[in-house]
């Protein structure tokens, strides 16, 4: 126990201490917001990028565990959305509810508790699957809001959030390097593992200082749904089709687990205000299953390793 503690820790720490710095106003707003711009358009498509055009995609890439975390994400859209009838959610709460159920903080909580569970090979695995999991839950999250909003989205938007947005650009340059083998020049190898060295914990410092107390509020039953269902029924259902077709499970069948197990997506809040969904909804399950994964990472993490 102490070992997977130690583990996890050092990434909730660095959210503790990003809290910390924001409370004594060392970190404020203005820092967070324009930090938020530069990882998300430029430090994590670098990392991602950097990390899978590493990899030996003919070898890292498994084409079981990349169906099974497709079945898993389009099971957990379905069944939110079976829930929210079933309790009599309201449309504009209902597509947040759903799009919090299955689309996680991959980036900034996935990929840390990857990289110090499994290593550099699993912070690779984990960019890789970024590279198909991004796209596919960005099109449910715009379907999910869409559904039942008053809001036309238009084409375009829907390209843009799909397919353009910087991540998915720096996974689709990454994985044309890797299959055309592209080998970086030492000195750009070195400024991109530099460049890229700040991103997860500047990601989480910056994750810390934006959860507030205040922020955890919307409909209690939902966001009680929402911890179940993101931190435990969706993990759990890659672990069991995993488990049903296989006696052991890979180390990307591990990473896959561990990343679906990640707490609801911070971008889920703006999503929501933007896309005629609701904010509260989105902000409460961010902040609880944020708090909340501290220990279901332990959990999961026993279970496989």
């Amino acid at each position: 126990m102490l070992h997977l503690l130690s583990i996890v820790s050092p990434i909730f720490i660095v959210l503790a201490l990003g809290k910390i710095l924001s409370f004594f106003n060392l970190i404020k707003t203005d820092f967070i917001n324009a930090s938020n711009r530069l990882i998300f358009f430029v430090l994590l498509p670098a990392l991602l990028f950097y990390k899978i055009a590493q990899a030996e995609i003919y070898t890292s890439f498994n084409l079981t565990i990349f169906l099974v975390m497709c079945v898993t994400v389009f099971s957990i859209f379905l069944l939110s959305f079976i829930v929210g009838r079933i309790f009599h959610v309201g449309k504009k709460q209902l597509g947040t509810f759903a799009m919090n159920n299955f689309r996680a903080n991959y980036a900034y909580m996935g990929l840390p508790v990857s990289y110090y569970a499994f290593g550099d090979e699993g912070l690779m695995i984990a960019s890789l699957l970024m590279a198909f999991i991004v796209p596919l839950v960005n099109l449910l999250s715009i379907i999910s809001l869409s559904l039942n909003s008053s809001k036309k989205v238009r084409m375009w938007t829907f390209i843009k959030n799909t397919l353009l947005n910087p991540l998915a650009i720096g996974c689709i340059l990454g994985i044309i390097f890797s299959l055309a083998k592209i080998e970086f020049y030492y000195f750009i190898d070195k400024t991109l593992s530099l460049l890229t060295g700040v991103t997860l914990p500047l990601a989480l410092l910056c994750i810390g200082a934006t959860m507030k107390r205040e922020m955890i509020r919307g409909n209690k039953l939902l966001i009680a749904n929402t911890l179940l269902i993101k931190l435990l029924v969706m993990p759990f259902t890659a672990f069991l089709i995993i488990s049903t077709f296989s006696e052991t499970i890979s180390l990307t069948g591990q990473v896959l687990i561990i990343m679906l197990s990640s707490p609801a997506a911070t971008v889920n809040y703006v999503l929501a205000s933007s896309m005629d969904g609701d904010p509260d909804v989105a902000s409460g399950g961010i902040i609880l299953s944020t708090v909340f994964s501290l220990f279901t990472y332990i959990f999961w993490l026993a279970v496989l390793v």
